[in-house]
């Protein structure tokens, strides 16, 4: 059998006490339970427990100390994400915290900064990144939603969708077109003129799409202009690609290693089913799967935390790390449901829960 626990640990005595807070944050949890009772209710995550994680420093992990961060760096936030993905934790801590505090942080308003960035490590407010607009589409360059000047600010109208974390956001940052380029603009919710409705997504969380008519906006909630606007949210979007890799690492370790422990018990023929030389295979295959994924998202970490990495080769770290935790979380849980048999398929069993938060 094979012995997940003996993998190598070959981390610093810092990195290995984030990773085991975060593990202990999450020891006492039932598997899927948070998981299961926040499915198809909005926000989709515990406001109380996302405070607890603010209490502890991780909703501002990589922000500077100077904005109430913690100044750490996507190598350590790595381990921190990779444990949320094995307990599943329905709290968006990449959407909600990490990605619009990335774009914030990077922008040219020093003011909007000193305002959102310390209220969002406290916990106190919970920011969104608005950026997609179609099905099937990667690109940055907003076409839909058009920012008109007028008075010195912009008047936004058309829509964005795919926009995670947005039920209990209270600002959004958006990508808009105006006259000069694309800009990145920071719009309150509730503000006149903008609407919000929700998704419902596979693992029971949501998505929302943004409707804007007429929602004005001052210049002073430009958070990036059309000179660097692009670069801006490009940067963003690449280091949240590497730590949902990170977090996918954790789901597909927790759903493999549940499933060795299941094979290990589960008797057929007189036997435990995992003395199988098949089923053996099965999982060391699956186990190659999940430690190249670990090498990938190591090293695309560690390359972003370079000091003056150029952005092409950020956004290749990026990308490599994004299609190779996204192509092996899917074949990981599905190689584990069909580990498990049966039982695998139903929604009883937690095992299902990991193919569904991998899709």
């Amino acid at each position: 059998m094979i012995d997940l626990a003996a993998k190598l640990d070959d981390l610093s005595d810092e990195q290995r006490m984030l990773r085991d807070a975060g593990a202990d944050f999450f020891a006492a949890e039932e598997e899927g339970r948070r998981l299961r009772d926040w499915r198809g209710r909005a926000p989709g995550y515990d406001r109380a427990r996302w405070r607890e994680m603010a209490a502890l420093g991780w909703l501002g992990l990589c922000l500077p100390e100077a904005y109430g961060g913690s100044g750490c760096s996507l190598a350590q936030a790595s381990l921190l994400l990779e444990q949320c993905g094995r307990a599943l934790a329905p709290e968006p801590l990449i959407a909600g915290a990490l990605m619009p505090g990335w774009a914030l942080l990077h922008g040219d308003n020093e003011a909007l900064r000193a305002r959102w960035l310390p209220a969002l490590a406290r916990g106190e407010q919970t920011l969104a990144l608005a950026w997609q607009e179609r099905e099937h589409d990667q690109t940055t360059r907003p076409e839909s939603l058009r920012a008109t000047p007028r008075d010195g600010g912009f008047v936004l109208d058309g829509a964005k969708r795919f926009v995670a974390a947005a039920d209990a956001a209270g600002a959004f940052i958006v990508s808009a077109l105006a006259p000069q380029g694309p800009v990145l603009l920071l719009v309150e919710a509730g503000q006149p003129g903008l609407a919000l409705e929700s998704r419902a997504r596979v693992d029971g969380g949501f998505w929302g799409e943004l409707q804007f008519k007429g929602v004005e906006v001052s210049a002073a909630q430009l958070v990036a202009g059309a000179a660097q606007a692009d670069a801006v949210l490009q940067r963003a979007l690449d280091l949240a690609r590497i730590a949902a890799a990170a977090e996918l690492l954790g789901v597909m370790w927790r759903a493999l290693d549940g499933s060795v422990q299941y094979i290990a018990v589960r008797e057929q023929f007189g036997r435990p089913v995992g003395s199988f030389q098949a089923l053996q295979h099965r999982a060391a295959n699956l186990l190659i799967q999940v430690e190249l994924t670990h090498a990938v998202v190591a090293q695309s970490a560690a390359l972003a935390d370079a000091e003056g990495v150029d952005a092409s080769r950020l956004a290749a770290a990026a990308s490599q790390a994004k299609a190779r935790a996204s192509a092996a979380a899917l074949e990981v849980t599905k190689g584990c449901i069909q580990l498990h048999g049966g039982i695998g398929y139903t929604d009883e069993c937690a095992i299902g829960l990991y193919l569904k938060k991998a899709m």
